[in-house]
Parts: structure tokens; C-alpha cells; sequence
């Protein structure tokens, strides 16, 4: 048949029933999610520009903000020595805070970093601040020197408990729930470092006088980990040790992450991989009651690749979209009012730059979509009502002249219709098929053995397929490419009509159809292999993130080492200072057998060994003075 008259018949059908062959019913919980922004220096601008600037970011739809107490290149820190406070610099956040809740009414709150572990180091642009100078380099001095610690608790005395908000009616800023939502115990303390050494008490210990001390927890303002070892690695732990998760004083867990776009991965995959639904980091933060936690990705970026600055919207609008789709509430980093060029800086003022655009559209998305956790203790919900998603949304800032624009390996995907055939739509990932995957083209297949449901099985084996045709939109007469963003996909009935003698037939539809398996691994994270067919996990089932006790309790892989199910295969992480410590029959060479362990083991790490001294007791301790 001509194009043309296949396109007469398409126009005489109803477009209106031309709905997505497959959906998948996303998150149901009826919490909110939410975005935000970074911004380090918003306390710093001149009050028209510094409201001018919270004007575009409540425009932008974020719901928090994110301030830090440091010094820059023209600021020094509010504690300029140990001990003496500059109070017009806490005035000057005093005055942002207000700001932010003057213009927003009260729908934008803002978290606080009270201190940058960067600053103990002079990293990260952060100048040398007192307790950089006080510990001379020595970097985790800091968290292990009894009383720096106890300087520092003075300091977020100062700046929480004894501090009077001047445009507050002069209420501490522990009382100020209507525009704190949380603090975190520091901006990625041990920043870097893992396994955490033995200052890892300093967590708890920090957290726990934030919130009973410092009188967070009677205003219901959150405590925030702050990123404890940088940047979080996809199947790392640096973000959430044992130590985070034991710690009651801590509700929220902060992850901070930086993932560029790869081939076959956009810079969203990794957040799609790190927060599937039921995993083990998933369901350890919900726990049981009095040991939850929440999840909030505190710093995510664009990264600058070979691939040129004209993807940078795309990797945004990517990295949101992943983390939408598992809701986790994220926040950008971070805003600047310097131009963007390569860093993954954006300037909300200068929409000539169209990455603020891209970054306004996720922000708007993530204001209505749903998350499996209840944010609403320290963050009301919005007045637009959450969406229930039953397709991923496509990515409008792909570059035309990409290589691939849909479907490609590392794309999102609601079901098989969404990735290429040769693809395997697993986890709501488009992923290529590993050897061992049952039912794939080209495998034998019968009525005991079927291929996957996107594939016909034909002379014994998984026939190859075209992707599914594309409708132009309606009421145009537009010629549709395959799997097009802007059309709608082609109902089975009128396939037919673009198929070719020389191609291969169009895939099949995957509505009610499940993969064939031989094991939990070849299944999605909430399914199970049973009669060897994927079969979604009962409430009643031990799957991927139920607590455990034995690997032959958990029908998706193994019972790792803190009592979750794991995926089978999956590397095995063991959490806490010292990891190799805890590993048996490690053979180190040189090291006799029956040292490895017990009292007479060698060690491979540095050890301090500390000699009590008699010394003049003391009788006072230093008092705290705020300098005018």
C-alpha cells in the first residue's frame, strides 16, 4: 500500500484510543517528592539582586535552597577566630532567610551547611578558615581532637541556639521551622576519605547535639548527614555507612554524587541504578519504626564531556528525571551569577544560556511527583497535587544530530516498547542483553522455553523486529519516524500497514506479558523467577531489600552482611572503618598463617597509640563572645 493512502486510513481512525500500547504504574505512595538548588553565595548579593535572584528560583519551582556558612575570596567565615562571631554576617543569612520566606510564602524552605569541610583544607575554592589554621593540615584532627570538637559544638550553639534572628522577632534559628527544613552536621565531612577512620564517632556525636543541644529537635528540623565521604560511587557506601544509619539523632541521610554522560549510559542511569525501588538502600531507609531515615541526593551536577556543551540540558533534564522516577528528592549544584561555560554552574538570571531552562522544567516536574517517603514532617506538601505516572517522561533536549535519541542502552523505559529490540527494558533501564539472559533474539525457543515479549517465536527460534511505528500527532498529516516523541505509537490493528517484505515484522506488544528467566537476576528488582517466568514479589515474599537472616530466605539473590536481600551476584559490601579487618581466611604474603587475625595480627594500617600524661586541670573552659 502507498504512504499516502496509509496515511488516509490513519486519519480516519480515532486518536484518541491511540494510547501507549504498554504502561507500568510507577510509584503510588501519596507523598510528595521535591527539587532544589545550591546556592553558597546567595547571602552575599546586594538585597535587590539577592531577591531578584530568589524570585527566579520560586518561579523555577524548587522547594529548597541550600546556604552554606564559609568564607570565599571576598568573605571571611562568621567565626573568624575560635571562639568570636561576626554578627553582621549572620545577619546578612538572617536577611536571606527572611527573603526566601517573604517571596515565596512560605512554600521555599532552605537548608543550612554551618560549616565546609573544605575549608579545613583550603579545597573546593574554600580558603583556609580558624580551624584549617588551628589543626596546621592535620585534616582529621578535626574530628578526632576532643576539644576542637568541642569548639565546633560552641559554634553551632552560636549560630542555632544563641543567636537572635533579627527579623524573626529575635526566636533562635533552631526555632525557625518555617523556613529551616534541616541542617547538616557539616558540608562532606571526611570528604574523601573511606573506609572512615576512627573519628567516625564525630557523626553521631555532632548530629546528636544538633538536634537535643542545639534544640533542632523541638522545632522538628531535620538533621542532614551532609555527604559524609564526598562523592557517592554507584555501589559504594561512602554516603551512608553503618554509622549513619545507627545514628537516631540523624533523619535524613544526604547523598552528594557527580555522574557524566558515558555510552551506553546517560548521566541519569547511575541515579536509576543507585535508587531502585525495594533495593537495599531503599529499604534500610524505610527500617522499622525509629530507625528511618530519609533520602535526599544533597549535590548532583552536569559534567562537562567530550561530547560538547550542547548536552549539557540533556544530562540535567536526564539526572532529574532519574531521580523523579525513583522519588528521591534532589537538589542542583549549584547556581551561580558567574557565566556557565564548562562547569556545571547555572546563572538563573541569564536564560540565554537555556540550561536554566532545562533545569526549570525537571524542577517543575519534580514539584508534582510522587516519593515512597513522607517528607511532609519538614516540608508541607504543595498546592498542585502530585501526577501518577504510567509512562516515563522522554527527554525533550536530546541534540538532533545525537547519535540516538530513543531507546538507546542507559535510556529510561516503562516496558520493552520504550528501548530498541535488541534491548532489554530491566529495572526501568534500556540494557543490553547478557549471555546468560533466557528468551533473547536468536535463542531456541518452544512452549516450554518463550522468548521475550517483545519477540515472536518462529521456526524454533526468537525472530528478530522492528520498532514499533509512530503515529504523526493528531490532526496533522505529518510523517511519523519510529518511536518519535512527539507522535503516538501504532495499535497493533494498523501495523500491518507499514510493514515491509524486506524487514523484519514490528515487535510485539508487551501488555501483560512477563520475561521468561532461569534465576532472580534475570528478573526486575520487585519479581522473582518461578516456573521459569518473572513473577512480581507479594507483600508475602522475601525480595530484593527485605530483612533477612539466611541467603535461602530471599528469593532475589543473597542476605547480605546487615540483614538485607541483595541482588544474587551482586559484589558484597562490608560497611565500617577497617572493612579488611572483618574479612576471614584473608591470606596477606608475607604474614605467617594463623596471624591474620586475632591479637597477633599484623595490621596494614597506621596505628596511634596514646600515653596518658598528668597535666594542670583545668577549671573553666572558654566562654563564646560575638563581636558586633
Amino acid at each position: 500500500m502507498h504512504l499516502t493512502s496509509t496515511l488516509a486510513l490513519i486519519s480516519a481512525l480515532s486518536f484518541s484510543s491511540l494510547l501507549p500500547l504498554a504502561t507500568a504504574q510507577l510509584i503510588t505512595a501519596d507523598n510528595h517528592s521535591f527539587g532544589g538548588v545550591n546556592f553558597p553565595l546567595l547571602q552575599y548579593f546586594t538585597p535587590k539582586h539577592r531577591d531578584e535572584t530568589i524570585r527566579a528560583i520560586v518561579k523555577s519551582k524548587a522547594r529548597v535552597i541550600r546556604l552554606f556558612i564559609r568564607p570565599d575570596s571576598h568573605h571571611t567565615d562568621p567565626e573568624p577566630q575560635l571562639g568570636e562571631f561576626d554578627k553582621s554576617l549572620l545577619d546578612q543569612l538572617d536577611d536571606t532567610l527572611a527573603a526566601v520566606h517573604r517571596i515565596s510564602e512560605g512554600q521555599v524552605k532552605v537548608i543550612i551547611a554551618p560549616h565546609d569541610a573544605h575549608a579545613l583544607r583550603s579545597t573546593n575554592n574554600v580558603p583556609c578558615d580558624a580551624y584549617c589554621e588551628k589543626i596546621g593540615g592535620a585534616f582529621l584532627d578535626f574530628y578526632s581532637n576532643d576539644g576542637i570538637r568541642a569548639i565546633y559544638k560552641t559554634r553551632l550553639d552560636v549560630f542555632f541556639k544563641h543567636y537572635p534572628s533579627k527579623n524573626f522577632g529575635g526566636r533562635s534559628w533552631s526555632e525557625l521551622s518555617e523556613v529551616i527544613m534541616g541542617v547538616d552536621i557539616q558540608n562532606q565531612p571526611f570528604s574523601g576519605i573511606w573506609p572512615i577512620p576512627s573519628g567516625e564517632s564525630w557523626l553521631c556525636d555532632i548530629a546528636t547535639h544538633l538536634k537535643f543541644k542545639a534544640g533542632l529537635d523541638s522545632s522538628n528540623i531535620s538533621v542532614i548527614s551532609g555527604g559524609v565521604s564526598g562523592l557517592q560511587s554507584l555501589g559504594g557506601i561512602q554516603n551512608f555507612p553503618d554509622s549513619i544509619f545507627e545514628c537516631p539523632a540523624i533523619d535524613v541521610i544526604g547523598i552528594h554524587g557527580r555522574f557524566a554522560q558515558e555510552e551506553g549510559a546517560t548521566a541519569g542511569t547511575p541515579w536509576g541504578e543507585m535508587f531502585i525501588m525495594g533495593n537495599t538502600l531503599t529499604a534500610r531507609a524505610h527500617g522499622k519504626q525509629g530507625k528511618r531515615k530519609l533520602l535526599l541526593v544533597e549535590e548532583w551536577e552536569y559534567v562537562h564531556t567530550d561530547s560538547g556543551l550542547e548536552h549539557k540540558k540533556e544530562a540535567i533534564f536526564d539526572q532529574g528525571n532519574a531521580l523523579n522516577l525513583r522519588g528521591i528528592p534532589w537538589i542542583y549544584s549549584h547556581l551561580s551569577s558567574k557565566n556557565e561555560s564548562t562547569t556545571p554552574m547555572i546563572n538563573p538570571l541569564r536564560p540565554e544560556h537555556a540550561s536554566m531552562t532545562a533545569l526549570t522544567d525537571i524542577l517543575t516536574r519534580a514539584s508534582t511527583a510522587r516519593s515512597n517517603f513522607n517528607w511532609s514532617s519538614y516540608l508541607p506538601a504543595p498546592s498542585t497535587p502530585s501526577t501518577s505516572l504510567t509512562e516515563i517522561p522522554l527527554n525533550p533536549y536530546i541534540p538532533a544530530d545525537s547519535t540516538c535519541v530513543f531507546g538507546c542502552e542507559g535510556h529510561l523505559c516503562s516496558s520493552a516498547d520504550s528501548c530498541a529490540p535488541t534491548l532489554l527494558c530491566k529495572n526501568n533501564i534500556c540494557r543490553s542483553n547478557p549471555e546468560s539472559q533466557p528468551g533473547q533474539i536468536g535463542s531456541a525457543c518452544n512452549s516450554k522455553k518463550p522468548c521475550q515479549p517483545h519477540l515472536r517465536c518462529s521456526g524454533g527460534a526468537c525472530q528478530a523486529c522492528s520498532v514499533r511505528p509512530t503515529l504523526p500527532p493528531p490532526g496533522t498529516m505529518k510523517v511519523a519516524g519510529a518511536n518519535d516523541a512527539n507522535g503516538s505509537c501504532a495499535p497493533d490493528a494498523i501495523t500491518a500497514f507499514f510493514g515491509h517484505a524486506l524487514r523484519p515484522p514490528t515487535c510485539l506488544s508487551t501488555k501483560g506479558k512477563r520475561n521468561p528467566c532461569e534465576n532472580a537476576q534475570h528478573c526486575d528488582g520487585d519479581e522473582y523467577c518461578s516456573w521459569g517466568v518473572c513473577t512480581p514479589c507479594s507483600s508475602a515474599d522475601l525480595c530484593l531489600g527485605a530483612q533477612c537472616k539466611s541467603n535461602n530466605a530471599c528469593k532475589t539473590g543473597f542476605c547480605n552482611s546487615h540483614g538485607r536481600c541483595d541482588y544474587g551476584g551482586q559484589k558484597r559490601l562490608v560497611f565500617g572503618p577497617g572493612v579488611r579487618g572483618r574479612w576471614k581466611n584473608g591470606r596477606v604474603d608475607g604474614v605467617p598463617e594463623g596471624h591474620e587475625r586475632g591479637p597477633a595480627k599484623v595490621r596494614s594500617e597506621a596505628m596511634r597509640i596514646v600515653i596518658p600524661t598528668e597535666g594542670v586541670m583545668e577549671t573553666g573552659q572558654a566562654q563564646a563572645r560575638v563581636v558586633s
